[in-house]
C-alpha cells in the first residue's frame, strides 16, 4: 500500500476496494500541478532535493470532484473477498496461504476464468475436486457490486499509515492496524 490517502473533493475516499492511496512521489507531483490540496502532512517525514525540503503529505483531497467509476475488477483478492475467504466446498476458513481459486466448470472442459465460474477453495478441496464438474460449490459464483465488496472489505483488517486516516474511512477501530511509513525511503 502507498503512503498517501486520496480523498475526492467531497471528503470521501475515491475507492475502498482497493483503498485509494498513492505514493508520496505521486502526491507531490499532483500538489505541484494543483490537482490536489494537502489536508495533512506526516509529522516527522521530510524529503530533500539539492535545493528544497518538503514535508510528505499524509492525506490529499482532489481540487475538483472526480466522478469515479466504481467498477469491480476481477482479481484473486476480490474473489476471496466476495467469498469471505471461505472454501466454497467444505466451508472452512483456512489461512489465506491455504486458499486457491477453483474453476467450477474446469478450464479443460471449456470453463472460463470469470466471476461466474471461479470460486474460493481450500487447496485440499481443490485438489480433491480435480477435474470433476459434478462437484458443486455451496453457492453459485456471481459478480458482486462495488458496494457489496466495500461492505465486506470494511469487516477485514486494514493497514493504515497515519492515525489521521481513521476519520475518513468509517472503519471499525478493531480492524485498523497502524503501521507508520518508514521515513528513510
Amino acid at each position: 500500500m502507498a503512503d498517501v490517502l486520496v480523498l475526492n473533493a467531497d471528503g470521501q475516499p475515491l475507492s475502498l476496494v482497493p483503498l485509494s492511496t498513492i505514493t508520496w512521489q505521486e502526491a507531490i507531483r499532483l500538489m505541484v500541478t494543483d490537482k490536489v490540496r494537502v489536508l495533512k502532512y506526516y509529522d516527522n517525514w521530510e524529503v530533500h532535493s539539492p535545493s528544497t525540503t518538503m514535508q510528505v503529505p499524509s492525506v490529499v483531497i482532489t481540487a475538483t470532484y472526480v466522478n469515479y467509476k466504481r467498477k469491480v475488477k476481477y482479481s484473486r483478492s476480490n474473489i476471496f473477498l466476495r467469498d469471505d475467504y471461505v472454501c466454497q466446498f467444505c466451508g472452512s476458513r483456512p489461512n489465506i496461504k491455504l486458499l486457491s481459486l477453483d474453476h467450477v466448470k474446469p478450464r479443460s472442459k471449456g470453463g472460463k476464468t470469470s466471476w461466474y465460474n471461479v470460486i474460493t477453495a481450500c487447496k485440499a478441496c481443490n485438489s480433491h475436486k480435480g477435474n470433476d464438474e459434478s462437484v458443486r460449490p455451496m453457492k453459485e459464483p456471481t459478480k458482486p457490486t462495488y458496494w457489496e465488496l466495500a461492505a465486506k472489505r470494511r469487516n477485514r483488517p486494514l493497514v493504515i499509515k497515519d492515525e489521521y486516516w481513521k476519520g475518513f474511512l468509517q472503519w471499525d477501530e478493531d480492524h485498523l492496524i497502524f503501521n507508520p511509513p518508514q521515513a528513510n525511503k
